[in-house]
């Protein structure tokens, strides 16, 4: 079975977040995933956000139950009380739900002179050297 990394190193957009807990489900989008080990981390768009992100961008899970369907993963924290989907961010399927979150992604990083695979690198070893 391949890791999360592998897989998630494939995806080229992105991807869609769904966060459900007991009450509520939440639709995000994820500008990078990243596995390492048993940890799985992934970083919202708004981490580019020249004013600085109001809320917290990055976001880990460790030692959390991670499943993998496909090339999705589900990850079940704290008892179960929590879980989050990680998929592809695929247009088609999610731009009603994601797809401005993931259009400023796109904007910034060409505004910035670089592609979306050598950003990911880039916040890959910040991410998981720490």
């Amino acid at each position: 079975m391949p890791t999360v990394e592998e897989v998630a190193s494939s995806w080229s957009a992105g991807a869609l977040v769904i966060v459900k807990t007991e009450r509520d489900t939440f639709y995000r989008a994820a500008a990078f995933v990243f596995g390492d080990g048993d940890e799985l981390v992934w970083i919202e768009p708004h981490y580019l956000d020249p004013y600085g992100a109001a809320t917290p961008a990055m976001h880990r899970a460790q030692a959390a139950q991670v499943h993998q369907f496909g090339t999705a993963f589900n990850i079940l924290a704290d008892g179960g009380t929590w879980s989050v989907t990680l998929a592809d961010y695929i247009a088609e399927e999610d731009e009603d739900q994601i797809g401005e979150q993931i259009a400023f992604l796109f904007d910034r990083i060409a505004a910035a002179g670089t592609t979306w695979h050598a950003e990911r690198e880039r916040m890959r070893a910040l991410v998981l050297s720490n």
